[in-house]
């Protein structure tokens, strides 16, 4: 009996040790976090645009329709899968008829708008700059929105 109340005294004071050491390193007012929150690290889930419902999703793609009325060629991408992407090529469509009919407009572009999903992510927003285009149809390239599908 004496080893037991022995063995029993000494895991006690164990515990009492372990629990004074834990509470006596609080800091009396509690725990204060300074500086920025750090931003959630960008995953490695892969990240396309899309076309439109019922279309294969595009990773990085040489071209593709971002509206109805605005299609994107011969693109080079200098960044992807961030928060924005950026690259250049040209832009055409309807948007510019018939200035542009037979010469799409050399662009740099800049997808953006991360909507992150499940698996994956897709950009929801495009802006296309072209020099020497008219004030009233840049403004229609300034801020495209580009469809994400449902979850």
């Amino acid at each position: 009996m004496a080893q037991s109340l022995r063995s029993f005294g000494g895991t006690l004071g164990a515990l009492v040790l372990t629990v004074g050491l834990l509470c006596g390193c609080a800091d009396p007012g509690g725990l204060k976090v300074s500086g920025p929150a750090q931003s959630p690290s960008a995953g490695t889930a892969p990240v396309y645009v899309s076309e439109g419902a019922g279309l294969s999703p595009l990773r990085r793609p040489e071209a593709f329709t971002a509206t109805g009325t605005v299609r994107l060629t011969g693109l080079r991408w200098a960044s992807w899968g961030g928060p924005t992407a950026e690259g250049t090529g040209k832009v055409g469509g309807t948007w510019c008829m018939p200035a542009c009919a037979g010469k799409p407009y050399e662009a740099r572009v800049t997808l953006g708008g991360l909507v992150r999903q499940e698996r994956s992510a897709y950009y929801s927003r495009a802006v296309v700059d072209v020099d020497g285009l008219p004030a009233e149809q840049h403004e229609e390239l300034r801020d495209l929105r580009l469809h994400v599908p449902q979850r």
